[in-house]
Parts: structure tokens; sequence; C-alpha cells
């Protein structure tokens, strides 16, 4: 359950990042919505296509924090993606040699 709520947590904190910094975008560099949330996901991933870049000054001191917001927030997210991976793979692996994992133990069947 702890999981769920983290995981749900980062994902409603992630898309509010994207909203605000497309809603930021298009008022400060005149893009509009689509084109600033493209931005917003292109800079949050870091996959930096640079088709659009900021041409105002405050645009380019708002992409300074809001990149290292999200950089931030999409590695926690993935991080947390991969967590979830590697806890099935282990439970399904325990369930394979007749283990059970129990609440947050492991409770070994003989």
């Amino acid at each position: 359950m702890k999981f769920k709520n983290q995981f749900l947590t980062t994902i409603i904190i992630f898309i509010g990042l994207l909203l605000f910094g497309s809603y930021i975008f298009h008022h400060i560099e005149g893009w509009r919505y689509l084109d600033a949330l493209y931005f917003t996901v292109e800079t949050s991933t870091t996959i930096g296509f640079g088709d659009f870049v900021p041409k105002t000054d405050a645009g380019k001191i708002f992409t300074m924090f809001y990149a290292f917001f999200g950089i931030s927030l999409a590695f926690y997210f993935i991080t947390l993606m991969g967590r979830y991976i590697l806890s099935r793979q282990i439970k399904e692996k325990l369930a394979a040699k007749g283990r059970v994992m129990k609440n947050r133990g492991i409770k070994v069947i003989k």
C-alpha cells in the first residue's frame, strides 16, 4: 500500500509539474499549450531535441530551475518503476520456489 501511495503521489506531482511548466512557458515564451507541454516533457526526460528553445531571459531562467526539478522527479519516477518491477520478479521467483512473501517479511514454507 505504501508503494501505491508513493507511486500515485509521484505521478500526480509530475503531471502537475508538466502542466505548471506548460502554463509558464505558454505565457513567457508565447508558445501554444501543446508546444509548451512538448518542451516540458522533452526537458524533464532529458531528450532535448532542440526544436524548441527559450528565447527570453525569463524563459531561460525558468528553464534552469524547471529542468532541475523536472529531471529529478522524472528519474525518481523511473526509479519507483524499476523498484516495482524488481519486487514483482522477486515475488515470482519466491513463489516458484515454494516460498511466500508475507507483509514485509519473507516467510519460508518448508
